[in-house]
Parts: C-alpha cells; sequence; structure tokens
C-alpha cells in the first residue's frame, strides 16, 4: 500500500523510517507496474516490508550528489511491499543479466563521490550515489540482529536487481564506505559478472578530513545527540564493538583499517586506486578504471571536466560549507 509523510526536510542526512509519519492512503494493484516508474526507487527493507520512495513525475532522486537524501527530502509519498511479493518479482525479471554492473568501495573522503561524479557523464550509464537499500539490508543484519544471514543475502540480492531494472545498460553502485565494504565478497558472489574498484587515501588526511567535517557541524551532532557511544551502537562496523578505540580519531582510523582489510580479504579480482593518483593524473585514473569495467575511452575528457567543480556541492560536506583546518 501507499503511506505518506509529512514532507520534512532531512534533518540529519541518515534518513529512515522513523523519520516519516505514516497513514494509509491507497492500494497498489499492480506492484511490478508501479515499482518500474522512473518516479519510484528502492529506498529500503525492514523485516517484513522494502519501502520504495515516490517523487513527482519527472524528478529523479539519482541526479543528486546522495541519492539516500534526495529520497527523503524529494519524497511524496512512500509504497510498502511485502518482501515475499518483491522477491517474487526480482525471480521473473532477472534484470542483472544483460547489465554490466559496477561497484566503487572506498575508505570514504578519499574522492569517490568525484569518481561517481565522473561516471554521470558517461552515456548509457545509470549511477546509484550511496543508496539506501543496501546499508538498510546491512542494518537489519549487523546492527539490530533482526534478520538471518540468508534474509540479508537475499535483501542484498533483491536491492542490486531491483536497482537494475534500469533500461540502462551498465550500473554504477557508490556504496556506503565501511558498511557496504563488508558486502564485498557477498557482492561478488551474487553477482559474479560484476566488477569492483576500491578507492582509498592515506589514512591521515582521511581522519583529518573526516575531524574537519565533525568540526564543522559540532552543534548539529550535540543536538542530534550524536556521541562517541552512539556512533558505536548505531554505527556502520562489522566487527565487536569491544574493538572500537574510545576516541573519536582512533574510531575513523578503526573504519579505515576495516576498509583495507576488506579490500585484503577479497576473493575476487578488485582494482586498486588512490586519491593522490586521482588527483595526481586524472585522465591517466580515468583510462585505467574504464580498461578495467571494459568501457571504450571516448568520453574521458569529459570525465575529466568533473574535477573543474566541487562534486559535493550543495550539500553539507561541499567545500564552501566546511571550516579551515587550524594549522597547530
Amino acid at each position: 500500500g501507499r503511506a505518506k509523510s509529512r514532507g520534512a526536510s532531512a534533518v540529519h542526512e541518515v534518513p529512515g523510517l522513523d523519520n516519516f509519519v505514516f497513514y494509509f492512503d491507497s492500494q497498489v494493484e499492480d506492484i511490478e507496474t508501479e515499482i518500474n516508474k522512473p518516479e519510484v526507487s528502492l529506498y529500503g527493507f525492514t523485516t517484513d516490508f522494502a519501502f520504495f520512495s515516490v517523487v513527482s513525475p519527472g524528478q529523479s532522486v539519482w541526479d543528486g550528489v546522495f541519492s539516500t537524501v534526495e529520497q527523503f527530502n524529494k519524497a511524496q509519498y512512500l509504497i510498502l511491499v511485502p518482501i515475499r511479493d518483491l522477491y517474487k518479482i526480482v525471480e521473473t525479471t532477472n534484470s542483472t543479466q544483460n547489465k554490466k554492473i559496477f561497484f566503487l568501495q572506498h575508505t570514504d573522503r578519499c574522492g569517490s563521490t568525484l569518481v561517481t561524479a565522473m561516471f554521470k557523464r558517461l552515456p548509457d550509464m545509470q549511477v546509484f550515489s550511496v543508496p539506501e537499500s543496501l546499508y538498510s539490508a546491512y542494518y537489519l543484519y549487523h546492527v539490530h540482529k533482526a534478520v538471518s544471514l540468508d534474509q540479508y543475502k537475499n535483501m542484498v540480492r533483491a536491492a542490486v536487481s531491483i536497482h537494475c531494472l534500469t533500461p540502462h545498460k551498465m550500473v554504477f553502485f557508490k556504496l556506503n564506505s565501511v558498511a557496504c565494504t563488508s558486502q564485498m565478497n557477498m557482492l561478488y558472489d551474487l553477482f559474479p559478472h560484476s566488477r569492483t574498484v576500491f578507492l582509498s587515501r592515506n589514512s591521515t588526511d582521511v581522519i583529518s578530513s573526516m575531524t574537519r567535517i565533525i568540526g564543522t557541524h559540532s552543534q548539529s551532532c550535540r543536538l542530534l545527540g550524536w556521541s562517541r557511544d552512539s556512533l558505536v551502537n548505531d554505527g556502520v562496523w562489522a566487527t565487536e564493538k569491544h574493538n572500537i578505540p574510545r576516541d573519536i580519531a582512533g574510531i575513523l582510523l578503526h573504519n579505515w583499517t576495516a576498509c583495507m582489510e576488506a579490500l585484503d580479504a577479497a576473493k575476487m579480482p578488485v582494482k586498486a586506486f588512490t586519491y593522490e593518483a586521482l588527483v595526481a593524473d586524472p585522465k591517466e585514473f580515468a583510462e585505467e578504471i574504464l580498461r578495467f569495467f571494459d568501457i571504450p575511452d571516448k568520453h574521458v575528457g569529459d570525465m575529466v571536466k568533473a574535477m573543474e567543480m566541487d562534486s559535493q556541492k550543495g550539500t553539507r560536506v561541499s567545500r564552501s560549507n566546511l571550516k579551515p583546518i587550524k594549522s597547530a
């Protein structure tokens, strides 16, 4: 069925069903037809339902910097689909069979949004920038411990498959750092024809950049009740909590290390790139990643033009919004 929200803006850019006030609006007669509409996008999961964000016709949630925020802020209402019905659609559509599927895993604050902006410039490429769906499945399994491993895998399979309903021949997923990095091998098992790249940056600069974000938005963090303990309890680490350090810098280093360990544990060929290589020679970087994906390089020049603008413009983490780092 359909459920409407208050239409409020996302408060802290980690939206979920708790941000919505529900009331029943109407029944969806043909679920498969409805979720194939371009204004309808898979948002996330509960243990029993998959929920879809519905925006106004003509709008897209995939054109913005972060898909999750767009799905919340533009939502006119949600469609709730029993998860068993969603799985039936996944089985009958076989949407991934003729798609080239690419995953971008990363360490955060390493140019991943810039690389995503580069791929948005390619024709016949649908780009999903941090879709909530895969993180939602992760959260149910690792944080809430509300689903089994098999249920978790089914949700991940469904998330990628539903996103692949797009008419585009190629799909590119920029995933959540750490949380979805832990899904690297699972995604390969589910979609063995997919290809994965990994983008990293040296740990010192990642921690410095993340600390800059926290310092810039410290008041918002306090208002939202964010603390070290809340970050750990509700956070994005597929590791035992007692292994997580007490200080914020230690937590950030812990996350970076978890990402690099996931890369080392990858069971399939993963092409590793660095932020440093990206900024040193963007053209060579673009050519190399396209070769790995087996994509013609005739649009490299257009991809490199993405370097000319702030890829996170309009968000809270844009360069214009972040405070400068104070020198010691």
